[in-house]
């Protein structure tokens, strides 16, 4: 397998690719830009954001936020010949930014239309771009054989998103790695707090039980005290009650007769 170089792309290329720009050949690639259809999930952290395809004006921007993903369609259609295979990718200056490409890199032989890129903002910032931007490029490299039974891939023929690869997008959150990060230090600070709190009650009980342990010593040591002190209360605990006793006993009698002297 050879990859075309320069000159076979400018060659080859005018019919392989529309529109086609042959300033956009460069180091045996082609530079493809971003079309005017576009699909990006919905960041929880913004009211506003929808799941739904965008249709772009000319020149018109948009953002991938972090930790979201997005689906590109290429400005160009592209065709590749049974007898080739094209590798895909993003430009370097994109991917220095955090979009990293999840679609895949390569087309297979006979495929027909516009490409489909899927992409995932991992950076930290939004990332922003513009319709007709430059974005991707596309290689070409010759088969040792033609392909008489090319593969027919999903997105053939098509000239926008398919509506059923945006029912596979999940529309639960999605995290990125900086969120995930906070999230965990959030978990952290609470644990320490926790901790903290664990660890003040574990002194706390430690100087009770201690305080305890030592009062009983004392206890057991002077036990006949305690038992001295033990009875006197109880005997003082009995002469009230005898004294309540009595005290109600007498309020009985001199009501009685009282009511006995008025008949």
């Amino acid at each position: 397998m050879a990859f075309w170089s320069s000159q076979t792309l400018e060659r080859e290329l005018p019919s392989l690719i529309n529109p086609y720009d042959p300033s956009k050949v460069e180091q045996a690639s082609y530079t493809l830009g971003i079309g005017s259809e576009i699909y990006i999930t919905k960041d929880h952290k913004n009211s506003n954001s929808q799941h739904t395809k965008k249709t772009l004006k000319p020149n018109q921007t948009f953002v991938i936020p972090p930790g979201q993903f997005a689906f590109l369609l290429t400005e160009e259609s592209i065709q590749v010949p049974n007898d080739a295979i094209a590798f895909i990718s993003i430009k370097a200056g994109i991917k220095y930014k955090g979009l990293v490409n999840v679609s895949g890199f390569h087309v297979d032989p006979g495929f027909k239309g516009k490409l489909i890129f899927s992409v995932y903002n991992a950076g930290p910032s939004p990332i922003h771009l513009s319709h007709n931007q430059p974005c991707f490029l596309i290689w070409y490299a010759k088969l040792d054989q033609r392909d008489y039974k090319p593969k027919l891939i999903q997105g053939l023929g098509n000239s926008s998103i398919p509506t059923d690869v945006l029912n596979k997008i999940s529309t639960d959150n999605i995290y990125s790695l900086q969120a995930l990060t906070s999230e965990f230090r959030k978990i952290d600070n609470k644990y320490d707090s926790v901790s903290w709190w664990i660890r003040a009650i574990k002194l706390i009980s430690g100087a009770l039980v201690t305080g305890l342990l030592a009062g009983s010593g004392y206890i057991y040591s002077d036990w006949d005290k305690v038992t001295n002190y033990y009875k006197a209360i109880n005997e003082l605990a009995d002469n009230y009650q005898h004294k309540q006793s009595k005290k109600i006993v007498n309020n009985g009698k001199t009501k009685q007769l009282k009511k006995t002297t008025s008949l």
